[in-house]
């Protein structure tokens, strides 16, 4: 298995990954990543109208393999 990063973006700013994470296929990194992306934006939603969360995987390399974004925004319209 491979080591993966994942590396965190949000309203607190960027947070790079230092432990890394092992798995099977990149279909697990991206399941991951996208997992991470909901769980962030799900954290900060009740505090703000809008978000912008991003989780950017890095390889054992320090090559970036995978993005996962998520944009959110919402307002009372009258």
């Amino acid at each position: 298995m491979a080591r993966y990063y994942f590396d965190v973006i949000n309203s607190e700013g960027p947070m790079p990954d230092q432990e890394g994470e092992e798995l099977p296929s990149y279909d697990d990194v991206r399941a991951r990543a996208w997992q991470m992306a909901r769980d962030l934006a799900n954290d900060e939603l009740p505090d703000q109208n809008s978000t912008h969360v991003a989780v950017n995987v890095r390889d054992e390399s320090d090559f970036t393999v995978f993005s996962a974004e998520l944009n959110y925004s919402t307002m009372w319209r009258s």
